[in-house]
């Protein structure tokens, strides 16, 4: 008898036991790898861009005006005692890359000065939202989260 509770002791114990992993460990919730859902590649609709777009997403104020026309304006807050306005041309270029030629406004809104040139590297498809990198040419870029305002009559 005593053997026989023995062997089914030992019988109940290995049932006990956590099977093998079958799951590779880079397929786990939280870590880097399989598990992972990539994102979708996408191609930026240079479209999408058109309308009046707020970095701090107030729309308070307007960081960057894409026109239907390739025109774009470009406002930059970076000094609150000076707000430097900007304006010239944008085109949607390869890799979701959009390019910004512009010039500074004098006091009297004419452009002045040498051409500046922007880049905006779009992360997501865009919707009301605008989301990527900001850099004048050389420069560091700015992470951006943009908000897009409503349309006003800008005329």
């Amino acid at each position: 008898m005593r053997k026989l509770i023995m062997i089914a002791a030992l019988a109940l114990s290995a049932c006990g036991q956590p099977a093998a992993n079958a799951v590779p460990e880079d397929a786990r919730a939280g870590s880097s790898g399989v598990g992972r859902v990539p994102e979708a590649p996408f191609t930026l609709e240079a479209e999408a861009l058109v309308g009046l777009w707020s970095f701090d997403r107030s729309c308070g104020l307007y960081d960057l005006v894409f026109s239907a026309d390739d025109r774009v304006e470009y406002y930059d807050y970076s000094n609150e005692a000076n707000v430097v306005s900007y304006a010239g041309t944008w085109a949607a270029g390869d890799a979701n890359r959009v390019t910004l030629n512009v010039r500074q406004l004098d006091s009297e809104g004419a452009p002045s000065g040498a051409p500046i040139v922007y880049s905006l590297s779009v992360a997501a498809p865009v919707t009301d939202d605008l989301m990527g990198d900001f850099a004048r040419a050389g420069g560091a870029p700015l992470a951006i989260t943009a908000r897009r305002c409503p349309d006003e009559d800008r005329d």
